[in-house]
């Protein structure tokens, strides 16, 4: 009968040998008495032999256990230790990196205890499942998933590539730096490191000893190839042929870089940056997964960048475009104050359709125009360029704003067909300076009727509505004149100021009426603003564009 434990003994632990997860047995002073052969790699062992040889304390101190979160983890939360205390306790997941080697793995670890006859433990048998590819999957995932939300959140690459470095520490490394291509040199816009007092020797370190920008290797070598670079090691002697003299060899070594890798920011066939992670504190080593999930983001990083530089790009060139079509500077208007103010929507990608013009075709004959053209973009544009040098152009032949706005709207039906059925209001007020007071005659063609603020506080409406510019052969248009008085106010503005809460709310005639009611008597420039700071003071972002002027007699 003796033959037959024994032959049990040996096919249990054939068996458990051929286990893929790791599997061991602690005796109730916390040792070892099994381990099959899965522990034993698992672990970090030799063998089988030196890991039972181990005590329990050696057997602890190989390791930093915490949880999935970070946190440190107790010995006595161990599931192991819990079944030695006679409980049975349920699955826990633990991070775990192994002092030596400074690896780090994920294991799900599962502890059930062995009774002896008078019911006290005996044994507590460990399966660890190793998990850490699944983990690091998982990790990995929800890095880049955050890394992506940060990168589209703004269109300032620069400050976004920062928030980058900082979720990238201590996340992925101690160290990372954010380098773009800038000429034949290197722009560094961040620098981040699991201790802040740091990062100001990594850029004093950068100002003494420059890379040499012809070497094949580190950033200037992989803005050159486009390869992701990973040093898996980085011994004494790697230092030594980086240090440029002996000062730096001894900034270098006290650093105590263990590992590092640098991944292109590829954008197509252009290498747009570089990003360098490396590990020193925490001891880490990377390994392939690690340069995947750096290349990874660095590609995903360079597209915010690219995407970030064309909307400056197409910024610049709508801002330019619609400057373009306002005047540069206003003129100085003999007895009158004059101000105006252009606010884009959103962000102002696009060209809008709001313009303003004041001109004049003797000393004391000017005009102020204000209109808001269908649409946005270069259509939008052209047809606010045509608007504005038609109605210049009228001005010379034809005094009423009534005339010349037809004469305009006849000009936009001609080239209807390129204008894609385009069409403007418009709002034309004509300002004879040569009579005391000053007399204003206003033609409005759909467009909303501009406001005479008295210097009392009174607040007038001047003007006929009449029909849209550009759509029908004969719209409805009539002149109406007022006169101007010391201190009184011409204000036109387009629907924007009115609708710029909407859908929320828009301005009643009333309540347009009150806002202006409380700049009488002020500067044009004042009317301006208080208009503008009532109309879009609470709002997050206008909806439309936004166009005011102001004339006030002295």
């Amino acid at each position: 009968m003796g033959a037959e434990p024994a032959a049990t003994r040996d096919d249990l632990k054939a068996i458990l040998e051929g286990v893929a997860d790791a599997v061991t047995a602690q005796s109730p002073a916390g040792g070892l008495v099994y381990a099959n052969d899965a522990a034993v790699r698992l672990l970090g062992f030799a063998t089988a032999e030196e890991m039972l040889a181990a005590s329990p304390k050696e057997l602890v101190g190989r390791f930093d256990f915490t949880d999935e979160d970070g946190a440190p983890v107790p010995l006595e939360r161990l599931p192991g230790r819990r079944a030695l205390a006679g409980e049975r306790p349920p699955p826990l997941t633990v991070r775990y990196r192994n002092r030596e080697s400074a690896e780090e793995r994920w294991s799900r670890i599962q502890s059930t205890p062995v009774f002896d006859a008078g019911g006290e433990v005996r044994l507590a048998i460990n399966v660890i499942e190793d998990i850490t590819d699944i983990k690091r999957a998982e990790y990995g995932h929800r890095f880049l998933s955050e890394a992506s939300r940060v990168l589209a959140g703004s269109l300032d690459y620069q400050e976004t590539l920062r928030t980058v470095a900082e979720l990238a520490v201590p996340a992925v490394a101690d160290w990372c730096a954010v380098d773009l291509a800038a000429g034949d040199g290197i722009e560094r816009v961040a620098v981040t490191h699991v201790n802040p007092a740091r990062i100001e020797l990594a850029r004093e370190m950068q100002e003494r000893y420059p890379a040499d920008p012809r070497t094949d290797q580190g950033v200037y070598g992989v803005l050159r190839h486009g390869r992701a670079e990973l040093y898996r090691e980085i011994p004494d002697a790697m230092l030594e042929l980086a240090a440029q003299d002996p000062e730096h060899l001894e900034v270098l070594r006290a650093v105590g870089l263990r590992s590092a890798m640098l991944a292109p920011m590829t954008l197509r066939d252009r290498v747009l940056g570089v990003i360098t992670f490396a590990s020193a504190e925490s001891g880490r080593r990377f390994d392939d997964h690690d340069l995947a999930l750096a290349e990874d983001l660095a590609l995903r990083a360079a597209a915010a960048v690219e995407n970030a530089r064309l909307y400056e790009t197409a910024s610049a060139i709508s801002a330019t475009l619609q400057s373009s079509l306002l005047p540069p500077v206003l003129p100085d208007l003999p007895g009158m104050e004059i101000a105006a103010a252009y606010q884009p929507a959103g962000r102002g990608l696009e060209v809008g359709g709001d313009f303003y013009d004041v001109f004049n075709t003797a000393e004391d004959q000017w005009y102020a125009v204000i209109g808001d053209v269908c649409g946005k973009g270069a259509e939008a544009a052209a047809v606010t360029a045509l608007a504005r040098y038609t109605i210049r152009a009228a001005a010379v032949r034809r005094r009423s704003p009534s005339a010349i706005l037809r004469w305009l709207s006849d000009a936009m039906l001609q080239q209807s067909a390129d204008q894609d059925g385009r069409f403007c209001t418009i709002a034309c007020a004509h300002l004879d300076l040569s009579r005391s007071p000053a007399r204003v005659t206003v033609a409005c063609g759909g467009h909303p009727l501009p406001l005479v603020v008295r210097a009392g506080g009174a607040v007038e409406e001047l003007g006929s509505p009449g029909t849209l510019l550009g759509l029908v052969a004969h719209p409805e248009l009539q002149d109406r004149s007022a006169e101007l008085h010391g201190g009184d106010t011409l204000v036109l503005y387009t629907d924007g100021l009115t609708e710029a809460g909407a859908p929320d709310h828009v301005w009643e005639p009333e309540e347009l009426a009150a806002a202006a009611r409380e700049s009488a008597g002020g500067t044009a420039a004042a009317t301006v603003d208080r208009l503008l700071s009532a109309a879009i003071g609470a709002v997050p972002a206008a909806r439309d564009d936004i166009a005011l002027l102001a004339l006030r007699a002295s």
